[in-house]
């Protein structure tokens, strides 16, 4: 049958080459008259397409994260950690690829630190700094929306994991907390002062932010004081934001990061309530003291320790209607009909390279039915050294990179991680608790 058409076709065509040139076009259908065609009014851009330019104006990054640690770079590559065990590299900041997280089983003292743990190699709000000669990554578990949780430390000379020096090492316990605790031991952040001592800040909720001191590897110096570096009372809830015992009247603040610059460090926090996609409140505050223990001051001279905090990134980007109809998050309240494009920046970073400081965190983006996604922007600092959030101009540099589209309770990449080197036992002496 294909044979007996093919032939039919071929013939049909010859015949047709063959005819007189006058006789195939009298037989032609004439042309229709041409009439000029006028070209089509420009069309207002749409809300969305208004929202999207606004979105990469405010350095979205095609790739779905939360908590993101801030940028640190190893040999030519970008890295940020995030919760999840999780990580992203990049070449140039803007296209951003999976990378390996720093676990690939739980530890045994997992279950020790922190009874009713079952999250297996996943973790929270992770940290990353080249310390000497070794990458530190601190992490923090939990039994989730209980202050039962910990803070733990993993060492690699290397974040590569093509360089045969590359392995995780497990340096165990840093810190927990417990049931009796008026604090909770998640979102570390590693500080390093400037006589070269190594500091670290934490908590969530309870009583706010607080800071131990380290030793050289990374460890709570015995008996060292905690000090108190932030809450945010005022704004105490009474909910149990998806806790699974009782409710809990607490500081909304959490996420904390230290970063030093010419003579002040700088305490960047979440205020608000996180995880509830497009209905999520967290904004980021920002002070300063000229001492890594505080006190840190806002603009207005409000310490940060009695709810100060000068907003530093909020909501932003134009109004668009609500995409998501159902309750967001974790037994959020419902969206309204309209929200911001761009909601609830939160877990801050600053990097800093030749001179130039960038600035990272999550979002919530609208425009994606309320994913968790990386922004990531230029920052300077005022006549009175405070940090500025610059934008990109328009038009933004677009990412060539796919949207990947968060999942799970905190957001995420929706690709399985890449295999990675196994993680070595940790040392004899290592671990330590409060």
């Amino acid at each position: 049958m294909l044979r007996r058409t093919f032939l039919q076709t071929t013939l049909a065509s010859v015949a047709g080459a063959s005819l007189p040139a006058r006789l195939r076009a009298a037989d032609a259908t004439p042309a229709a008259a041409t009439t000029p065609v006028a070209a089509p009014a420009p069309t207002a851009p749409t809300a969305l397409e208004l929202a999207t330019k606004r979105l990469y104006e405010l350095g979205r990054r095609n790739v779905a994260i939360h908590d993101p640690s801030a940028i640190v770079k190893c040999k030519d590559e970008y890295w940020t950690f995030y919760t999840g065990n999780r990580s992203y590299r990049s070449k140039d900041m803007l296209n951003w690829t999976n990378g390996p997280g720093g676990l690939t089983a739980p530890f045994d003292w997992f279950y020790d630190a922190v009874p009713g743990y079952r999250n297996g190699p996943g973790y929270w709000a992770p940290d990353v700094s080249k310390i000497g000669d070794q990458y530190f990554l601190f992490y923090s578990i939990s039994a989730f929306g209980k202050n039962t949780s910990a803070i733990g430390l993993v060492t690699s000379p290397t974040l590569d994991p093509a360089d045969p020096a590359y392995a995780w090492t497990d340096q165990g316990l840093v810190i927990k907390s417990v049931k009796e605790d008026n604090f909770n031991c998640i979102d570390p952040c590693c500080v390093v002062d400037a006589d070269g001592k190594l500091w670290l800040s934490f908590g969530s909720f309870w009583t706010g932010i607080k800071m131990i001191a380290l030793d050289k590897t990374g460890h709570r110096i015995p008996d060292s004081p905690i000090y108190a570096l932030a809450q945010n009372q005022k704004h105490a809830t009474a909910t149990t934001e998806g806790r699974l015992d009782e409710p809990i009247n607490q500081s909304q603040i959490e996420a904390s990061y230290i970063y030093r610059h010419g003579k002040y460090y700088y305490l960047f926090v979440s205020w608000g309530l996180c995880c509830h996609g497009i209905t999520s409140t967290y904004n980021t505050r920002v002070g300063r003291s000229e001492k890594v223990t505080g006190p840190y001051l806002d603009k207005d001279g409000v310490d940060l320790a009695h709810d100060g905090g000068t907003l530093f990134v909020g909501n932003d980007g134009p109004m668009v209607d609500t995409i998501q109809p159902t309750q967001g998050g974790r037994g959020g309240p419902p969206p309204p009909p309209q929200v911001h494009a761009y909601i609830g920046p939160g877990q801050a970073g600053i990097f800093e390279e030749n001179g130039k400081f960038w600035f990272t965190c999550h979002y919530y983006d609208a425009t994606a039915n309320g994913a968790s996604i990386l922004s990531l922007r230029p920052l300077t600092w005022d006549a009175s050294d405070w940090p500025v959030l610059g934008e990109y101009p328009a038009p933004a540099p677009v990412p060539t990179a796919r949207f990947q589209q968060g999942r799970g309770r905190r957001g995420g990449n929706n690709q399985p991680p890449p295999a990675v080197a196994p993680v070595q036992p940790a040392p004899a002496a290592s671990t330590s608790s409060s």
